[in-house]
């Protein structure tokens, strides 16, 4: 099944502009590290890095949105890439010494897919390199919307804590997961990371700046 990301508009690509918990896990790597950004999107958060003297890779299912990355200037390779394939990423960059992955762990699929996309960035890492993953956290405490979006969305995902995002018109964009801190600590340590530092933190939406969510923030490295 083709991926709903690979043909969306890259303009509408959800995104954070809040990064001082990446940019404290930039303070730990060495100068000139070469980093992996899984999910790049039109490569905001790999420019970031790269001003910063990393060499950064970029990757994407959204040939759109690569595009736009490496038009943009700044620094940075971008590559199309399938984050979740069986098949591996195939990059010829590989191994680096970070990989970033920022939110697209609760968008990239099903269980299967966040294995999948785990797994690739695990081999495309070092011995001992470092992930750096944000992910969205179970939010009903802090906004009932989500309560309700869990609640009746089950019957067609058939997972706890997932929900379709959808448009203004109520058309279902993606299916969104939304992860409790164990469980995250859990699929991280079995894709084969030992996991240094899980952090929760209560912030804006990705989507809905004046909305509160929830958000897990993990660091980990390859064993």
């Amino acid at each position: 099944m083709t991926s709903p990301w690979a043909d969306y508009d890259p303009a509408n690509i959800p995104s954070k502009s809040d990064l001082s918990e990446l940019e404290s896990f930039l303070e730990r790597l060495p100068e000139g590290a070469r980093v992996l950004d899984l999910g790049c999107g039109s490569g905001g958060v790999s420019r970031t890095m790269a001003r910063r003297g990393f060499a950064v890779v970029g990757v994407d299912i959204n040939a759109d949105a690569i595009a736009h990355a490496s038009g943009s200037g700044g620094g940075g390779r971008f590559v199309v890439r399938d984050l979740a394939s069986p098949k591996g990423l195939r990059l010829d960059d590989a191994p680096f010494s970070a990989v970033v992955c920022q939110l697209v762990l609760s968008v990239v699929g099903k269980t299967g897919e966040r294995e999948a996309l785990l797994e690739n960035a695990r081999d495309a890492l070092e011995l001992g390199g470092l992930l750096y993953l944000s992910a969205s956290e179970v939010s009903d405490d802090v906004n009932p919307a989500y309560e309700k979006l869990y609640r009746d969305d089950f019957p067609e995902t058939g997972e706890r804590y997932t929900y379709y995002s959808r448009d203004s018109d109520g058309c279902a964009l993606y299916e969104t997961h939304h992860f409790t801190g164990p469980e995250l600590s859990a699929l991280i340590e079995t894709a084969g990371f030992e996991l240094m530092q899980l952090v929760s933190k209560t912030e804006s939406s990705s989507r809905r700046k004046d909305q509160k969510a929830n958000f897990l923030y993990a660091t980990a490295r390859k064993i």
